[in-house]
């Protein structure tokens, strides 16, 4: 009965996991942060130079000065306008619902023939967000990848991962103490 217990707590717990990791657009693929975005592919790095010098794949680990690059990879992408939208989560059901009232920066439409899109912002307030690249090309086709994200929350959420797998291997140490000396006799005095 506790067996069952541990393994359906242990595949429920891998279960939230998974999806407090999964971050939308943006996924880590061999070190590199992959945006999809339509057909196509952005590489995404995040900085806060102020900081450290280590790169984020998503979530922004602190307030502050933010540095955010986004590379083309693929040439069709050179030739759509591009333009962000970082949006404050408040819960909307929809993004554009009072777009303007919940637009924390924005990055008008442009060109970028080297493919490289670069912005700095400082971000002032820890909490959620969302991120919307949209590509527009001149033919009308429009692709938009979102993407949520934190800024500033990153440590707590390190520490539940490590609270709740470090109870996981207490429970399970358990389980396997109390299965060495169940129904095990003591030795009899010779």
């Amino acid at each position: 009965m506790i067996t069952r217990f541990f393994v359906a707590f242990a595949m429920a717990t891998v279960g939230l996991i998974a999806e407090a990791q999964a971050h939308g657009g943006v996924s880590s693929n061999d070190g590199q942060c992959i945006m999809k975005i339509g057909p196509d592919t952005m590489n995404f790095t995040g900085y806060q130079p102020l900081k450290s010098r280590d790169q984020f794949c998503d979530d922004i680990p602190d307030v502050g000065p933010t540095i955010v690059v986004l590379d083309a990879v693929q040439p069709e992408l050179r030739d759509m306008a591009l333009e962000i939208r970082i949006l404050r989560n408040v819960g909307q059901a929809n993004d554009n619902d009072n777009l303007d009232q919940n637009t924390e920066t924005y990055v008008a439409p442009k060109k970028y023939r080297t493919g490289t899109l670069n912005f700095e912002y400082n971000f002032a307030n820890k909490g959620n967000f969302i991120g919307l690249v949209k590509a527009t090309g001149d033919d009308g086709r429009e692709y938009v990848s979102r993407f949520p994200f934190s800024v500033g929350q990153t440590a707590g959420r390190e520490m539940t991962v490590w609270i709740v797998f470090g109870a996981l291997g207490v429970v399970g140490f358990g389980l396997w103490l109390r299965g060495s000396f169940v129904g095990k006799k003591p030795a009899q005095p010779a």
